[in-house]
Formats: C-alpha cells, sequence, structure tokens
C-alpha cells in the first residue's frame, strides 16, 4: 500500500509539474518547514518539537503583532527561535491583503516589517518574504523583490500548487509551498517527502497554528500529528534547511543550469 501511495504522488508530481523528471531536479532533494504568522502556540506546542527532531524552521512573522496581541508570540518569545537557529522571516507588519492597499501602504508594509525584525532580532533577519493569504501579484512582486531575497508564494488560480521546487522551475519570488492543515495527514507529508527525494526536488511544508485553533478556520495542525511530521521529516535523507539557505542554495544550481 505504501508503494502504491508512493506511485501515485509521484505520478501526480509529473502531472503537476509538465513532465517533470529527475534531469530538472537539485543535486539533492530538500524540504523546509515554515510556520506563518507568528501564533503564541507556535512556540508552546512547535518549538519543544522542533528541538527534538533537530529541524530549523523558517517563522514568518507578522511584525505588528509583537507584544501588542496575546494570541501571537512577544519578542522574548520570537527570540527563543532565532537562539535556537531558526530563520526569522517577514509576513509583513499587519497581515493586510497587499494586492489591494495604496502603493505607500505596500512599501510601508514591506520595510517597516523588515526593519522592526532586523532591530529586534538582527542584521541576518527579514531576508525571506511570504505574502499575508498567500495573495500577490506583478505590482506586489516587483514591491518585494526592493526589498526582500525571496518570496515565497502560492499559485491564485490553482494551477500549480505543486508545492515542489525544481532547478529548471526555480523562481526565488515564486516558491512552491505545500501549505499543512487540519485535514493533512502525516501519510501524505510522507507522501510529498518521498516524492522530493525521488526527484531530488525542494519541498516546502507550511504550517500555522499548532495545537491551538484560535484562527477557526482549518489552518491548524494538531501537536501529534506535527510531532509525527517532523519526526518523518528528520527521517528522510532530505538536506533540512531553512528558507534562506535553500534559496541561495538553489540560485546557485538554477543560474549554471547544473546540479552541484
Amino acid at each position: 500500500m505504501r508503494k502504491l501511495f508512493v506511485l501515485l504522488t509521484s505520478v501526480f508530481l509529473v502531472l503537476t509539474l509538465g513532465g517533470f523528471t529527475g534531469d530538472a531536479g537539485f543535486s539533492r532533494g530538500m524540504v523546509s518547514v515554515t510556520f506563518d504568522d507568528g501564533w503564541a502556540s507556535q512556540h508552546r506546542n512547535a518549538l519543544p518539537i522542533l528541538d527534538k527532531y533537530g529541524i530549523p524552521a523558517t517563522m514568518y512573522i507578522h511584525s505588528g503583532a509583537i507584544d501588542e496581541q496575546p494570541t501571537y508570540m512577544t519578542q522574548e518569545q520570537i527570540q527563543d527561535f532565532a537562539d535556537r537557529g531558526h530563520e526569522i522571516a517577514s509576513h509583513s507588519v499587519t497581515h493586510a491583503h497587499l494586492r489591494e492597499v495604496p502603493a505607500s501602504q505596500l512599501d510601508a508594509e514591506l520595510r517597516e516589517s523588515q526593519a522592526t525584525l532586523r532591530q529586534l532580532f538582527g542584521p541576518a533577519a527579514a531576508t525571506s518574504f511570504a505574502s499575508p493569504y498567500a495573495e500577490y501579484n506583478e505590482a506586489t512582486l516587483a514591491a518585494i523583490r526592493q526589498v526582500y531575497s525571496n518570496q515565497r508564494a502560492y499559485d491564485d488560480d490553482g494551477t500549480d500548487d505543486s508545492g515542489f521546487n525544481t532547478r529548471l522551475n526555480y523562481d526565488a519570488y515564486n516558491l512552491r509551498v505545500k501549505f499543512v492543515d487540519a485535514t493533512t495527514t502525516t501519510a501524505t507529508v510522507q507522501g510529498w517527502i518521498d516524492s522530493a527525494k525521488f526527484y531530488n526536488a525542494w519541498l516546502i511544508l507550511g504550517y500555522h497554528e499548532v495545537g491551538e485553533n484560535i484562527g477557526g478556520g482549518v489552518y491548524t495542525t494538531d501537536t501529534a500529528v506535527l510531532d509525527a511530521d517532523m519526526k518523518a521529516v528528520r527521517d528522510s535523507g532530505l538536506g533540512i534547511i531553512t528558507v534562506a539557505d535553500g534559496a541561495a542554495e538553489a540560485l546557485r544550481q538554477a543560474s549554471a543550469n547544473l546540479p552541484g
């Protein structure tokens, strides 16, 4: 049954990526674990699991909530992640719908978030960005390119939600992600991992709340499920990297269009 699941997942990957083959892969398969919004439950429930399995994560923080809203992490809690080597990345200031705001606010959402995160957590913070609600267009991307080194994305038209990045399709401002929600099983995550390993692709996993559901939607993961997911990541044999490190490695190979 496991072999059949992997085979079906691989067939789906080929169809989704338009005939993706091993020749399109990087010199190794990679996986990044990301968390959005800076929910306090990520500190309470996810950080111990990341510690347990030795997994570096990328934390996308909207800076305006720091020390302002009890459901989100404090500066001290985010610093706990930074001190353990996790990447602190930007998710804007107010988690606004960036496609709908005036150009002046768009600029402020990008630049002020980066400035705040770097003031609080050092100059290495906020090189990576994820658009709130996974919403972006050419205008927002142009602004993002002026401030950040990469953007984790999600195609709004639904035609490419594969979550797999390859050497041939690599775009630092369209990093493809697999979002994990309350309906996502560890078996599904394992299937994504197996495909990334088979094709030497870069898989980015996106989590939100952990062990709580304050937001009231599907973007939450049970603590026990996250534990099982992270064990699968640790045991995957993939390179486990932050988004910033993955983007740097992918860019080197994509620029040369050669593995290695």
